[in-house]
């Protein structure tokens, strides 16, 4: 089985199973001043299914960093169904692939109602500018150890003697 790079590195470090993990994905391009900026980079970047295949990672429990369950967040504000978590949490593993795909639709398709990925726009000029989209999740050295999650492309961060390692 394929061990990601971080997930060894963290291994390596010899942290306690309920140290906490930041993982933040952004991304950036180009877009033109005209109230699409989000739409653009939606279009354009890959954050939200990012976004998506990590919260549905078999196994991990993603928060906030203010604590509280992401999957739960978006049943709160009514972007999925707890049915639907439901009877992706009863499906094979094999076969829940597509709760990413409800959860990329509907966080594409209610940006502004959701929370978990945020925008952030800086203006080039009077028509140019950039578009940054991020997401950051938390979790915990033991449930990265036990599920191997695929952390390419991830900012990983966790504390270490008083500060912050990030790899």
């Amino acid at each position: 089985m394929f061990t990601d790079e971080r997930v060894t590195k963290i291994n390596e470090m010899n942290l306690s199973p309920e140290t906490e993990v930041t993982l933040t994905y952004s991304e950036c391009t180009d877009c033109g001043l005209n109230d699409s900026e989000v739409e653009q980079g939606l279009e354009h970047l890959s954050v939200v299914r990012e976004f998506a295949e990590m919260v549905t990672t078999r196994g991990m429990n993603f928060t906030d960093t203010s604590g509280g369950s992401i999957i739960e967040a978006l049943v709160e504000k009514k972007l999925i169904g707890q049915d639907t978590v439901e009877e992706w949490r009863a499906s094979d593993e094999d076969e829940g692939e597509w709760f990413g795909e409800v959860i990329t639709e509907a966080i594409n398709d209610n940006f502004y109602d959701q929370e978990c990925v945020e925008s952030d726009i800086t203006r080039f000029g009077v028509k140019r500018g950039e578009i940054e989209l991020s997401t950051t999740l938390v979790t915990t050295v033991g449930d990265v150890l036990e599920n191997n999650p695929l952390l390419s492309g991830w900012k990983v961060t966790v504390p270490l003697h008083g500060g912050t390692f990030t790899l």
